[in-house]
């Protein structure tokens, strides 16, 4: 059984360090008084009473430049050594890579660096972290927006993971994630945040976390509030056995969270790093000052390579103390600013593995949302889009190998790591846009033309980094039936939750022809035509058109012909590029669904169609093209004829054998260009001719 640790009234506190030397002269002095230590008001101003009496400002940046804000307590409030509670070595789990390693190599008293809780070759802890934001009763003050935590979040993990391209890659890479939590401890769903309206929770009174904590030993539980005038702090190290106790916490100032703080130079979100680093078992770096040159790891912050240090950093300036120069300056757990911080240690990535695997057994895990390794983590499991939302992960994603092109990022190089598949069919012709704006982690997305899997080199459609703040949006112009694979990952190596967004917005050109009106003239010959993006009459044809596939008519295209000469007329769109049917009506005025068709035909030569009826020199004729089948739209010629009564019968049959056929075919392909096989009499054998011949193949003469 662990013990209940009591609260010391010296917490381990981080508070901002005065930018200013002097009180603020906007300040009002009044009497002493018996009112709260630290108070912020409904309006935003801020109340401080200590001995010298009661001190007002108009705002907590006003607070936070003032000399008195450091006096009362500086930038951290870390009690000495010998005042802190401590509770008994609990090692109830191994855990993790440490294999024979044990608490001791991690206690509050010594470091035993050793390389069995190394994070290359290890897992990477992932930390469930529940953000409690609490605001005022009135909620006006304290109020903290999701994505200015997912910010926070996202900084968390480039500091602890030496994220590439990011503030935090000189530091160690710890392969400590965070992420919101998704579920609560009763199994219900959750983004990981919490809000209440408390103005005394507000001020950091009340017990708030015996009403609001989730299970500390499973979560890593977060407050915004005003952290009674720190800038943060925690009530003990993880080195204390004070998990699973509902005052194991981490409290941040509302005003310091995430890229929405207004604390600046402390404005970067490296707050939360230097607390959690506390949380995690580390100390200070100048802990012990020059005193801890000596036998480092049983010392002073119990590190090695942190050089001792006499007092804390406040700039981003190298200093020399202790009888030698150190960089200390750029580390998390000094007091520099937000700006300066880039790094933890080699030995300080260790203890924090160490406490996390003896001490915080319950917290790490490695699957945070309980999934496991991602159904589309390989290509060959890709996932198909649907239009709108699609909710992903990369918590377990592996990385596949497949990079991207340089030209996709600027900073960040072209790996996508722990990357999941997806594939989309276009619909049809128009502009598709995929965007991951919004993910929990930094994201990156990469779309890859074809149907197969590609490889680094392959045909790269599109790309996107950083194009909506860390995440990824693109589009592309797509054509319809066109297959693409997506592939999202990270250029780091991080992990989270995504909602990959596919909107597509088709591009509707309709033919010049789409309508009855807009008919197109044509003459005896072949006229190229599209039915692409054509709409529909919004009539069928009657039954006795087609046996098949029943009297519909979709995007249908129409030609206006005036007969040449009273005889037989032929009209043919064999060989079209879709399934198509015709039928001819009376003109010149467009028909309406009740109308009757002259003719009509579907599925005469393949799925295509030709007839031939007999017309009347002068007849005014709409021809209309369209498809039985919904959807199936494309290209085609169409073949239009008319021979004259008492003419050639058959002026196709070129040698007179009785049928057309492949000999005619030859005479035709004999006399091209020249007016040897001109069909329609208009002095040149060419394809219409070759058209005409193709639609009476096969006819006996």
């Amino acid at each position: 059984m662990r013990p209940i640790l009591a609260l010391s009234a010296s917490i381990v506190s981080l508070s901002l360090t005065s930018m200013v030397t002097a009180q603020s002269r906007n300040s009002i002095r009044s009497g002493p008084s018996p009112a709260p230590a630290f108070w912020v008001h409904d309006d935003g101003t801020v109340e401080v009473n200590n001995a010298d009496g009661r001190t007002r400002f108009r705002s907590i940046e006003e607070y936070l430049g003032s000399d008195l804000f450091e006096s009362v307590g500086g930038r951290c409030g870390l009690p000495p050594q010998d005042e802190r509670i401590v509770g008994p070595i609990d090692d109830l789990d191994f855990g993790g890579v440490a294999g024979g390693g044990s608490a001791s190599d991690c206690s509050c008293n010594q470091t035993n660096p050793t390389g069995v809780y190394d994070a290359q070759g290890g897992i990477t802890y992932q930390i469930p972290v529940v953000f409690h934001v609490i605001r005022n009763s009135a909620g006006t003050q304290g109020n903290i927006s999701e994505a200015c935590i997912q910010n926070q979040v996202l900084t968390l993990n480039e500091d602890f993971n030496a994220i590439s391209g990011s503030p935090g890659a000189p530091g160690t890479n710890c392969q400590i994630e965070f992420v919101l939590a998704s579920e609560d401890p009763n199994g219900n769903a959750t983004n990981g945040i919490t809000y209440s309206d408390n103005t005394t929770w507000f001020n950091d009174g009340g017990g708030y976390y015996n009403s609001l904590a989730w299970d500390t030993s499973r979560y890593m539980n977060v407050y915004t509030n005003t952290a009674s005038g720190n800038l943060g702090y925690v009530p003990a190290l993880g080195c204390s056995n004070i998990d699973g106790q509902a005052q194991d916490r981490i409290v941040i100032l509302y005003s310091a969270v995430g890229n929405c703080a207004t604390s600046a130079p402390f404005d970067g979100g490296r707050t939360l790093t230097h607390e959690v680093g506390h949380y995690f078992g580390l100390e200070h770096t100048f802990s012990g000052g020059c005193s801890s040159a000596g036998n480092c790891n049983n010392n002073g912050d119990l590190i090695c390579d942190t050089l001792p240090q006499q007092s804390p950093t406040s700039n981003c300036s190298s200093s020399s103390s202790c009888g030698q120069s150190h960089e200390n300056q750029r580390n998390y757990m000094d007091y520099s600013v937000d700006s300066c911080m880039n790094q933890f240690t080699y030995e300080q990535h260790l203890r924090m593995r160490c406490n996390l695997e003896h001490y915080r057994t319950q917290l790490p895990c490695t699957d945070c949302t309980g999934a496991g390794i991602p159904e589309n983590d390989e290509c060959e499991g890709a996932i198909a889009l649907v239009e709108g939302p699609n909710e992903g992960t990369t918590f377990q994603a592996t990385y596949s190998g497949v990079i991207s092109e340089p030209s996709c990022s600027s900073t960040s190089g072209v790996a996508v790591r722990n990357d999941v598949w997806y594939s989309y069919t276009a619909p049809g012709n128009g502009l598709l846009t995929l965007s991951t704006c919004g993910a929990s982690f930094n994201s990156r997305l990469n779309i890859w033309d074809g149907g197969s899997c590609p490889s680094s080199g392959g045909p790269l459609l599109a790309c996107s980094d950083n194009d909506c703040g860390d995440d990824a949006i693109t589009s592309s112009f797509v054509f319809g039936g066109q297959e693409l694979i997506v592939q999202v990952g990270s250029p780091g190596n991080e992990s989270g939750n995504f909602v990959l967004e596919v909107l597509f917005e088709e591009i509707v050109d309709p033919p010049v022809n789409d309508q009855c009106a807009d008919a197109v003239v044509v003459t005896e010959g072949a006229t190229e035509f599209t039915t692409v993006d054509a709409s529909g009459s919004g009539f069928g044809m009657p039954l006795s058109c087609s046996s098949s596939n029943g009297p519909e008519v979709y995007a249908d295209v129409w030609f206006s012909w005036t007969a040449p000469c009273t005889g037989f007329a032929t009209i043919a769109t064999c060989n079209s590029g879709f399934d198509s049917r015709i039928a001819v009506y009376n003109g010149p005025a467009c028909p309406g669904s009740s109308a009757s068709p002259i003719a009509c035909a579907d599925n005469v030569c393949g799925d295509d169609a030709s007839f031939t009826f007999l017309a009347l020199e002068g007849q005014e004729l709409l021809i209309r093209v369209g498809s039985p089948i919904e959807g199936d739209e494309g290209q085609g010629v169409l073949l239009v004829g008319c021979e004259p009564i008492g003419g050639d019968p058959c002026p196709e049959d070129l040698n007179d054998d009785g049928t057309v056929n492949g000999a005619d075919l030859g005479l035709m392909l004999a006399a091209w260009g020249t007016d040897g096989a001109d069909i329609n009499d208009d002095g040149d054998t060419n394809g219409a001719d070759l058209g005409l011949l193709l639609s009476a193949w096969g006819q006996d003469c």
